[in-house]
This record gives structure tokens, sequence and C-alpha cells, in this order.
């Protein structure tokens, strides 16, 4: 039995355990990364930020969910937060995960 399985009642609505989190730095910017993993056993991330490049038409937030390893929820973390990212775009802002 894992230790998340102490948890089920029918008063909760949702559970996951905090697996790992970092904090990386991209120019000026702290971000922070959590990975969990849900009663199911699949793992999620959630950033503290998201890029939102001056082209772009809004923030990049990755729809890739429920992964079979921490190593690949941290892949797909990396990927949204770097995939758009561009030093030199001086009109680029973080906008804030208000749900982190």
């Amino acid at each position: 039995m894992s230790l998340i399985d102490y948890l089920d009642d029918e008063k909760i609505d949702f559970v996951e355990e905090i697996v790992s989190q970092w904090i990386i730095r991209i120019g000026d910017q702290k971000i922070n990364i959590r990975i969990t993993k849900d009663a199911h056993g699949y793992f999620q991330f959630v950033t503290s930020h998201y890029y939102h490049g001056s082209e772009q038409a809004g923030p990049y937030i990755a729809s890739a969910a429920n992964f079979t390893s921490e190593k690949e929820a941290i892949i797909y973390a990396r990927r949204q937060v770097v995939s758009f990212y561009d030093p030199a775009d001086k009109n680029a802002v973080w906008v804030e995960n208000t749900l982190f």
C-alpha cells in the first residue's frame, strides 16, 4: 500500500504527492518547477511562471500530462520554460502562474 492511499477519502477530491521541486534561473527570472505524482502513479509538473515572447499570442503552456516517470515530467517542464525563450526579446514577459 502506498502512503498516498491513506489519504483516499470520499471527502477529498484530489491528492498528489510532491516528488521534487527545483528552482532555476533564466536571465533575471527565478522559476520554480514542482513534480508531483498522483494516486494512479502518473507524474505531473507545474511551473511558477510561463514565458510570453512579444511575437507570441500568449504565454506557452504545455498541454502534456500524465508522465510515466519523474525524468519525463522534468524534460517537459524544461521544454515549457525554454522552448520559446529568447534573451534578445526585450518586450517579452514572464507571466506568473497563480495556481503554482
